[in-house]
């Protein structure tokens, strides 16, 4: 039997065996037949857990290290959708975010990660065209401050509702790293100072970032999706 499919069948035994209707005659028959299961083919419990957990990947269309405002991005989106994310590179596509959750959760995230991704970078680019008689040095500086505003914004609106991971997803997720990113090395992100003029850089991005239209999915049958958030 493909592993694939054997983890499956264990991970349904286990789901049975922790249910709460399941008698006590059930319980014991579904652990005995996962532990043979795991048994026969040589599977460790954390594989198990591993299986649990869902993904989605979105590329980042750069053959670079993501910058430190992308990773933000990423994270934010994760959040949002009760997720984590991690970056990876594949030698034909380069860099991309890979969002880790349950059910539908990663691929929502991974669509919003796109559609901020765009607006994000329209409303830098019309941010930096108004800055007027300074060095490209400083357009560049003030579009980097702008993005922290925005992102900030974002993650602001996000916090006042992301549910975020239950300790039996976190364990999930965390039993999938060690199967299949066991070298995963975690990025600290440092955060711009702005200064004098620059200030009013870092306040347009969260005025623009308020605006943003950041969306979370219906729970059921996905009929629609609930915004939160203006920019009418």
């Amino acid at each position: 039997m493909d592993k694939q499919k054997v983890l499956s069948k264990v991970a349904k035994l286990m789901a049975l065996a922790n249910s709460q209707g399941a008698s006590p005659n059930e319980v014991e028959t579904a652990l005995r037949q996962a532990r043979n299961l795991m048994k026969q083919y040589n599977l460790e419990g954390a594989e198990v857990k591993a299986h649990l957990v869902d993904e989605a990947s979105v590329v980042t269309h750069t053959r670079r290290s993501p910058q430190n405002w992308l990773h933000s991005l990423a994270s934010t989106c994760a959040t949002a959708f009760d997720c984590s994310h991690l970056a990876y590179f594949h030698l034909t596509s380069g860099w991309s975010f890979k969002f880790l959750g349950k059910g539908i959760a990663p691929e929502l995230a991974a669509y919003t990660y796109s559609a901020l991704h765009h607006q994000l970078v329209a409303a830098r680019r019309s941010h930096v065209a108004q800055q007027k008689r300074c060095k490209l040095k400083t357009k560049r500086r003030r579009g980097q401050l702008f993005t922290e505003g925005w992102l900030n914004a974002i993650s602001y609106k996000v916090a006042q509702f992301a549910g975020g991971l239950d300790e039996s997803t976190r364990g999930e997720i965390v039993a999938y790293l060690g199967v299949h990113h066991p070298n995963l090395k975690e990025l600290t992100i440092e955060p711009l100072e702005a200064k004098g003029h620059d200030a009013g850089s870092m306040i347009a991005g969260w005025d623009q970032g308020a605006k943003a239209n950041l969306h979370r999915a219906v729970e059921q049958r996905g009929q629609g999706a609930l915004g939160f958030g203006g920019g009418e």
